[in-house]
């Protein structure tokens, strides 16, 4: 009886060491957001962990569908004495991206993903004799699908007074789609699977004062064209050919008279000092009969 405290002292001291000593327990991180992925892309699930790796070391990747608790999940792979083991449904599209995850890094490569890939995913590591947490972390996953053509219908009374009910549902779609009723009033209805939005007043405000600025620079130009041309054709035209005659014209062998003034003061006929005045004369030309 007196050795009894020994052994037990020993045992309880080695089981206080494990819980104190640092890298006997597992810690796993994994990111807090949700993530997500465009439908058919490649996506990436991070996890990372930190023990000392063990011979015994393993690690497993799970999924859960949307609304199922944790306990209903199903594998995907599971690593253990040293070979990778993908399996289920994904089992060839799913894969580590560092192999072996002995490093501390346990990130899953999940390749052209499906939407019913949504849902959460569990990371696991084990290594024992780490018993002292879980080495859990979960990832919530969506995958992006673009909304389908909207499937819309009516019920109900269509005349003044009555009610009507109009519904509109996208097959698919994630996020899940969020509708936005808008009354058109007169307005040509859109092809279904449009969106409609109204334009910014001010970018139709510019475009119609733009047309209807050319139009009446148009018009002014167009005004000004047959003016011109209506003021051309009432002008009458001025032309002088070499054997046209003036009414005033002098005719052959008569000179002009040359206009005298009286002038009272000196009382002699004065020439107008002008280069174009002659003296009248007499025409010697002789005269036929």
């Amino acid at each position: 009886m007196a050795k009894l405290p020994g052994p037990f002292l020993c045992g309880a001291l080695l089981g206080f060491l494990r819980l104190s000593a640092p890298g006997l327990a597992v810690e796993v991180k994994v990111p807090s957001e949700p993530l997500s992925t465009p439908v058919g892309k490649t996506a990436e699930l991070a996890c990372s962990y930190s023990t000392s790796v063990g011979d015994n070391f393993a690690l497993e990747w799970s999924f859960v569908q949307p609304g199922d608790p944790i306990s209903a999940s199903h594998p995907i792979l599971y690593f253990t004495n040293g070979h990778l083991y993908p399996t289920g449904s994904k089992a060839k599209r799913a894969s580590l991206l560092h192999n072996p995850p002995t490093g501390g890094v346990a990130t899953l490569k999940l390749t052209d993903v499906h939407p019913s890939d949504t849902g959460t995913y569990l990371c696991h590591v084990n290594n024992p004799p780490d018993f002292y947490t879980n080495g859990l972390g979960l990832i919530n996953f969506t995958v992006l699908v673009p909304p389908s053509n909207p499937l819309c219908s009516q019920s109900g009374q269509t005349s003044v007074g009555g009610s009507a009910a109009l519904r509109c549902h996208s097959s698919e779609g994630a996020p899940k789609p969020v509708y936005n009723w808008v009354h058109l009033g007169s307005s040509p209805t859109p092809s279904p699977g449009s969106m409609v939005q109204d334009p910014p007043k001010g970018r139709v405000a510019g475009a119609l004062i733009g047309v209807l600025l050319g139009v009446l620079l148009l018009s002014v130009a167009a005004f000004c064209l047959i003016r011109f041309q209506k003021n051309r054709k009432k002008k009458p035209k001025e032309t002088y050919g070499g054997s046209d005659l003036r009414e005033d014209a002098t005719a052959p062998g008569i000179s002009e008279q040359t206009s005298v003034r009286p002038d009272s003061s000196i009382g002699l006929l004065e020439r107008p000092p002008s280069a174009s005045t002659v003296t009248t004369t007499k025409s010697r030309l002789p005269m036929v009969v």
